[in-house]
């Protein structure tokens, strides 16, 4: 009996984490971006390391997102790419005209199975890159900015007590045993872990041999039956290898071991939703994520929430100043004007 209440409260779970996945942005491309580990973990190096590759440290996630929805090609976005390969190359006099062809040649030095530029004279253009080859190519650049750590240990500001903190730990778990994070975004996060392998097929045994004696012409003519059964068996576990090397070859590999990664809330309400469809939960990790979310996160939007109200307060209130400066410039201006015409009638009569 209470197996059977709690396999119940774990669909009621996941069907309320569904409803809370079902009311994420109805824009597609928004929605993949944010399930993009590649995107999360490039803002979060802006946050952390913006400053010393001079990133505009007011550039922040939002505008990030703003940046890749445009319909046309993002100049911010390109003007990013070219700051962090003058960190990681070594070639001066870098700019947007030579950006395409350095940066193909660290992908051919570093990861060349993952060039997006093409191995023709000319490279292909990151202007032409969809948004989420462009997030690639951005993250690929970010990373190899760290490959020399000394130097941008010693660019940082913090001291090395504070550098340890750099390093981020799961906020908690569901019953399911995915992990959930909290990067500097203040945005949750959760990454389920690659499903184990299939078991290897079991190979075809092979036939044992009569030892029943048969006339020569029998036996040679069964032997040559039986070679080419064997030729037939060999064959098709060749093709088998083959198909299997050819299915391996076309699932890509994006670096993140088969994991998955979702964006699971990004505003208040988002997280409101979430820790209301683990209300009801039992499971300990469950509640342990819900009272994490509770003391840590939720005080940080709630300031964020005020502030944006306070924000949106003040430009209603400046933009009701200068509707009441604009108003009171009229009536003063047709004041005059009636002011002159009575003056002009007076003299005219006069």
């Amino acid at each position: 009996m209470p197996a059977r209440k709690r396999a119940r409260q774990e669909a009621e779970t996941d069907n309320s984490i569904a409803a809370v996945e079902k009311a994420q942005p109805h824009n597609e491309t928004l929605v993949r971006l944010r399930n993009m580990w590649q995107f999360a973990a490039l803002m979060q190096y802006m946050y952390l390391f913006g400053k010393p590759v001079k990133i505009d440290p007011e550039f922040d996630m939002e505008d990030l997102e703003h940046e890749c929805l445009r319909p046309e090609s993002s100049e911010k976005l390109a003007e990013i790419g070219l700051t962090l390969l003058k960190f990681v190359s070594s070639h001066r006099g870098l700019n947007f005209d030579n950006f395409d062809e350095y940066t193909r040649r660290q992908f051919v030095a570093k990861a060349p199975q993952r060039n997006p530029y093409g191995t023709d004279e000319i490279p292909n253009k990151f202007a032409d890159f969809d948004v989420f080859t462009k997030i690639r190519v951005l993250h690929q650049l970010s990373t190899w900015t760290l490959w020399n750590a000394e130097r941008m240990r010693g660019l940082m500001e913090e001291k090395d007590s504070e550098q340890t903190q750099w390093r981020i730990e799961e906020l908690g778990w569901d019953s399911q045993d995915r992990s959930y994070f909290v990067l500097d975004d203040d945005r949750l996060y959760r990454r389920t872990d690659a499903p184990l392998p299939p078991a290897p097929a079991p190979k075809p045994k092979a036939k044992a041999k009569s030892r029943k004696s048969r006339g020569s012409r029998a036996s040679k003519r069964i032997k040559l039956d039986t070679s080419a059964q064997e030729s037939e068996v060999e064959g098709e576990e060749q093709e088998t290898t083959e198909v299997e090397v050819k299915n391996d070859e076309t699932i890509e590999d994006d670096g993140f071991g088969g994991m998955k990664w979702e964006c699971i809330a990004v505003t208040y309400e988002d997280y409101t939703i979430f820790l209301e469809s683990l209300r009801k939960s039992r499971d300990p990790n469950e509640k342990a994520l819900v009272k994490r979310i509770n003391e840590q996160i939720m005080p940080t939007l709630e300031k964020r929430v005020e502030a944006q109200r306070q924000k949106m307060l003040k430009k209603q209130r400046e933009l009701e100043n200068l509707q009441k400066m604009a108003t009171a410039k009229r009536s003063s201006r047709l004041a005059g004007k009636a002011e002159q015409r009575k003056a002009e009638e007076e003299a005219a009569e006069a």
